[in-house]
C-alpha cells in the first residue's frame, strides 16, 4: 500500500468520525438559536468555552503523561496498582481544587465581564461538570494507551448522543427553563462517568497507600508543557469571547458565536481529520525513508489539500448568508459578515498541521509554543484596538491575523528542516476555479432562502469537480479504476 493511499484511507475514517460529529451537533445548532434568545445562545457558548479553558487546568498535565508513562508501569501487577491509585487519586484532588478555585474566583472574574447575574447560577451549576470531565478524561487516556479505541469511539459517541439528547429534553420538556440545558449537561456526563468507571474498576486496584508522590510529579513534569500549548490554543481560539461580552454584552456575544460556530464546524471537519491522520504517517516516513521522502509525501498532502480547502472557502463565502439564515434563522443573518473571515482563519491554522512538520520532527515543541504563545499576544492585542472601533468584524479580523501569523512563522521556523514545496501554477488555478465558481454562484437568487442554498451548492460542486477532474490526472486515474473495478 502507498503512503499517499494509506493517509487517504485513514483519513477518511477520521473524516467520517468528525461528519458525524458534526451532524449531531448540527443537531443542536438549529434547535439552539432559534429556541433560545441571541443573549442565551451567547451565554451558552460562553459557559461551554470556560468549561474548556478550567477542564484543562484541571487535568493538570496527568492525562498527557498517561501515554507516556503507562508502558512503564503496565510491567507488573504492583507498579499497576502504583499507576492507577496515583492517576485516579491525584486526578481526584486535583479536580476538588480547581472546582473550589472556579466557584471562588469566577464571581471576581465577572466584575470585569459584567455578565448578568441571573446567568450566573449556569456557570455555578458547570462547576459539577468541572469535577467530573478531567476524570473521565484519565479513563479515556488508559483506553487510548491500552488500544482500546473502537470502545473508546463508540463511548464518545454515546456520551454525545446522551448530552445533546439530555440537554434539548430538559431544556424543552421536562423542566422548561434555561438552567435544564445546562443540568442535562452535567448529567450526561455523569452517565458516561458511571460506563467509563464501572470499566475502569473491573481492570484496575485503586489503593491508597500505592499512590505515589514522585509518579504524580513525572506525569505533571510530562504533561505541562503540553498543558500550556493547549491552553495556547484555547486563548487563541476563544479569547475574544470574552472580551466581546466585557465590551458589548451577551446579544453581541450571541450573534459571534453562530458566526464563528458555524465557521468551526466546517474548519474541523478538514483539518482534525488531516491532523490525526497525516503526523503518524510522516514521522513513519521520515524514520524509515529520509528528508526527501517524507518532503515529497507533504507536497502531495498539501497539494490535495489546497484542492479541498480553497473551494470551500469560496463556496462558504458565496452560501454563508443563506446556510446562517436556513440553519440558524434570520436573525442571526448579520454573522455572514464576518463568518468567511473567521473560516479563513481557522484554514490558515489548521494547514500547520503539515507546515510545522519539520518542528515536530526535529522536537521543537518549545518554538511551536512560542509561536502559539505569539498569536495569542498578536490577538488579544488586535482585539484591544479593533473591537471597540469595529465589533465583532474586529475580532473576526484580530483572528485571522493571529491565525496567519502563526502560519508565517511556523513556515519560516519549520523550513529549516523540511520543505514543502507549492505547484504555483496549479494554486492559482483552483484560485481562479473557485473564483469563477463564487461569481457563478452568486447569479443565483430564489425566492425560498434553502431552495437558494441547496442549487447553489449542487453548482458550486458541479464546478469545482469538473475542473479538479480536467486538471488532476492522477484523480481521474483513480476514478476510472474504481469504476472499472465495480463493473
Amino acid at each position: 500500500m502507498s503512503v499517499l493511499r494509506k493517509f487517504f484511507i485513514h483519513y477518511s475514517h477520521f473524516l467520517s468520525g468528525s461528519v458525524l460529529s458534526m451532524l449531531l451537533g448540527l443537531i443542536s445548532f438549529p434547535i439552539l438559536t432559534r429556541l433560545l434568545t441571541t443573549e442565551e445562545y451567547g451565554i451558552v457558548g460562553l459557559v461551554s468555552i470556560t468549561m474548556f479553558f478550567v477542564v484543562d487546568i484541571a487535568k493538570g498535565g496527568l492525562g498527557d503523561g498517561i501515554t507516556r508513562f503507562y508502558k512503564e508501569y503496565s510491567e507488573t501487577t504492583d507498579k499497576l496498582t502504583i499507576f492507577s491509585s496515583t492517576i485516579v487519586i491525584r486526578g481526584f484532588i486535583l479536580s476538588l481544587i480547581t472546582v473550589l478555585f472556579y466557584v471562588t474566583i469566577f464571581p471576581l472574574i465577572n466584575n470585569y465581564l459584567s455578565i448578568k447575574d441571573e446567568y450566573i447560577i449556569y456557570f455555578m451549576i458547570m462547576a459539577i461538570y468541572l469535577f467530573i470531565r478531567p476524570l473521565n478524561i484519565i479513563v479515556f487516556g488508559i483506553l487510548r494507551v491500552t488500544g482500546k479505541t473502537i470502545f473508546l469511539n463508540i463511548i464518545g459517541l454515546i456520551g454525545r448522543i446522551i448530552s445533546i439528547g439530555l440537554s434539548l429534553l430538559l431544556l424543552i420538556y421536562v423542566i422548561g427553563q434555561f438552567y435544564g440545558y445546562f443540568i442535562g449537561l452535567v448529567l450526561a456526563e455523569l452517565i458516561i462517568s458511571m460506563i467509563l468507571f464501572y470499566w475502569f474498576f473491573a481492570k484496575y486496584k485503586i489503593d491508597f497507600n500505592k499512590v505515589s508522590g514522585r509518579l504524580a510529579m513525572d506525569l505533571m513534569k510530562f504533561g505541562t508543557p503540553l498543558l500550556i500549548t493547549e491552553l495556547s490554543y484555547l486563548l487563541l481560539s476563544y479569547v475574544d469571547r470574552y472580551m466581546i461580552v466585557a465590551y458589548y454584552g451577551e446579544n453581541t456575544l450571541g450573534l459571534y458565536s453562530a458566526g464563528y460556530n458555524l465557521a468551526s464546524y466546517i474548519s474541523d471537519i478538514i483539518m482534525f481529520s488531516l491532523s490525526y491522520a497525516v503526523i503518524p504517517i510522516y514521522v513513519g516516513i521520515y524514520e524509515k525513508e529520509g528528508k526527501e521522502k517524507t518532503e515529497e509525501f507533504l507536497k502531495r498532502c498539501l497539494h490535495y489539500l489546497l484542492i479541498a480547502i480553497i473551494p470551500v472557502f469560496f463556496g462558504y463565502l458565496a452560501i454563508s448568508n443563506d446556510l446562517l439564515i436556513t440553519l440558524a434563522s434570520k436573525k442571526y443573518a448579520a454573522a455572514a459578515v464576518f463568518s468567511p473571515i473567521i473560516l479563513l482563519g481557522s484554514l490558515f491554522f489548521g494547514m500547520n498541521n503539515i507546515f510545522n512538520a519539520g518542528l515536530y520532527l526535529k522536537k521543537k515543541s518549545m518554538t511551536i509554543l512560542i509561536i502559539m504563545l505569539s498569536a495569542v499576544i498578536i490577538n488579544i492585542f488586535l482585539n484591544l484596538v479593533l473591537l471597540p472601533a469595529y465589533g465583532v468584524m474586529g475580532s473576526a479580523i484580530a483572528t485571522l491575523a493571529a491565525c496567519a501569523v502563526t502560519t508565517v512563522l511556523t513556515i519560516s521556523l519549520s523550513y529549516r528542516y523540511i520543505i514543502i514545496r507549492i505547484d504555483v501554477k496549479k494554486f492559482l488555478y483552483y484560485i481562479m476555479l473557485s473564483g469563477i465558481m463564487y461569481l457563478t454562484v452568486r447569479q443565483i437568487e430564489t425566492t425560498v432562502v434553502w431552495i437558494n442554498l441547496m442549487l447553489k451548492i449542487i453548482t458550486g460542486v458541479f464546478i469545482i469537480a469538473s475542473g479538479v477532474l480536467f486538471k488532476e490526472e492522477e484523480i481521474r486515474s483513480k476514478i476510472k479504476q474504481l469504476i472499472l473495478f465495480k463493473t
